[in-house]
């Protein structure tokens, strides 16, 4: 290829290269029915085909670049720590934001068996490194909060936080957690699938669902298509206009928000913000022009499937991108620590599920509790594909709950800012303290949506 194109042209031809993977990893998945039972989606299937494609399978099989030239890898190795901040400006946008007694009433259990499972990752992850991985398979101490990232956070959390772990010297932690990443989304789906069919098998759990569940349905099927504009012509911008316009702005004040914290940190002789990364500000950013759009009645000008579309497309790349550039060399050689965290990972949330679910849910709670497990163990959108397994025709509030947590969920943990700190913290008291304070603050949370449940409603109502 020609080697005389400007950094422009190769951005351009990497953007190129990525449409077309998404492509042809369309028709895999069209083609590979297990593929669509599991639920794997299609930026998945595009970023193994650029992974086999590029110099690390098929370059190394034919001494060759492979079919994926240099400065295109390059830009495809920078595009998820830019893309997370699209995907996190885009959380709050287009939301209509409930009143704060209604939104803390349906969403408080979600935000707490959310945050139980988030620190109990944290704690068992940190203590495994501190305690087994550290010493024994040489995993770096920065790998801590390396449960939560990967499993909590996702693809984008992890590859936001490159930065400061490159910094930290633990370069590989980050392909380990890309590794988990992809991981969990298989343990999200396959293991809350048996769950579901678990449940509605079993005479002690009542499940809106009474069919069997068809986990070959396909739920983006479902999904009605854009609306487009819903505003009169003489605005001058149609719909995905003005959402990449709100998007862009959320982006500004999350910059301008991290700006003020490095100004603040660093006259005060702190470099903690130095490193930090963007996404979790954005936000923030977001909520901050949401609030404004509401408070001017001018809601409308922004609509949530949009910021839907642009947030999707961003997450798209995001996890090709980092799937088709992650490090083989690191996997292979931290196998046992990939597969040791799994474990670790997949017994929390299914034991977190199923002993805390219906004491903290109280109401419907395998609907409820369900939807969390997938957020655990996958990303949004897993907690509301099961959700849908469990209540296809959304008759308990399980849907729209898990919906108003994420307005407080998402900005802390999950990829929050809690997420952000906690690898720098780690850097400045270790695995091992990090570890026992996220176990104190886990239980401590258990202990609050236990008695919490107990006073709003019926056990396992």
């Amino acid at each position: 290829m020609n080697a005389d194109f400007s950094d422009a042209q190769w951005v351009a031809l990497s953007f190129v290269f990525l449409g077309i993977a998404l492509l042809v990893g369309t028709l895999v998945r069209r083609y590979a029915g297990f593929l669509r039972a599991l639920y794997i989606p299609v930026s998945v299937i595009a970023g193994f085909l650029i992974l086999l494609l590029g110099p690390q399978v098929l370059g190394a099989l034919t001494g060759t670049a492979g079919i994926m030239p240099a400065p295109i890898a390059d830009v495809l190795s920078r595009l998820p720590g830019l893309m997370i901040n699209i995907v996190f400006a885009g959380v709050m946008l287009g939301k209509r934001l409930p009143s704060v007694r209604t939104f803390w009433r349906e969403s408080a259990p979600h935000f707490i068996l959310g945050s139980v499972f988030s620190f109990g990752q944290f704690a068992l992850g940190a203590l495994a490194v501190a305690f087994v991985l550290k010493p024994f398979f040489g995993l770096p101490d920065a790998a801590g909060s390396i449960l939560e990232l990967s499993f909590a956070g996702g693809h984008g959390t992890i590859a936001g936080m490159g930065e400061i772990l490159n910094s930290a010297g633990a370069p590989e932690v980050v392909d380990i957690g890309l590794g988990l990443a992809t991981i969990s989304m298989i343990t999200g789906v396959v293991g809350g699938s048996i769950l579901v069919n678990y449940a509605i098998r079993s005479p002690r759990i009542s499940v809106a669902r009474t069919a069997h569940v068809h986990p070959a349905r396909d739920a983006e099927h479902f999904v009605a298509p854009n609306s487009g504009d819903t505003n009169p012509a003489d605005i001058g911008l149609g719909s995905i206009s003005r959402s990449f316009g709100a998007i862009a702005l959320a982006i500004a004040l999350g910059l301008l928000i991290l700006e003020l914290l490095r100004f603040g940190a660093n006259a005060l002789g702190s470099a903690l913000f130095d490193d930090f990364p963007l996404f979790p500000f954005t936000v923030i950013g977001g909520f901050v022009v949401q609030l404004l759009l509401s408070a001017t009645g001018k809601e409308e000008l922004v609509e949530r499937r949009t910021v839907n579309d642009i947030t999707t497309l961003a997450l798209d790349i995001l996890i090709a991108a980092a799937i088709g550039t992650m490090s083989l060399a690191a996997l292979g050689a931290n196998v046992p620590s990939l597969i040791i965290l799994t474990v670790i990972a997949f017994a929390w949330s299914v034991v977190g599920m199923l002993w805390l679910g219906p004491r903290i849910h109280r109401v419907d709670w395998f609907e409820h509790a369900v939807a969390d497990y997938g957020q655990s163990q996958g990303n949004v959108a897993t907690g509301f594909i099961l959700a849908d397994m469990a209540d296809p025709d959304r008759t308990t509030a399980a849907a729209r709950a898990y919906g108003y947590k994420q307005l407080t969920y998402e900005p802390i943990l999950g990829g929050g800012v809690l997420t952000a700190l906690s690898v720098p913290i780690i850097l400045q008291i270790g695995s091992a303290w990090f570890g026992l304070a996220s176990l104190i603050v886990t239980a401590g949370l258990i202990l609050w949506g236990i008695l919490r449940g107990r006073r709003t409603g019926p056990p396992g109502g």
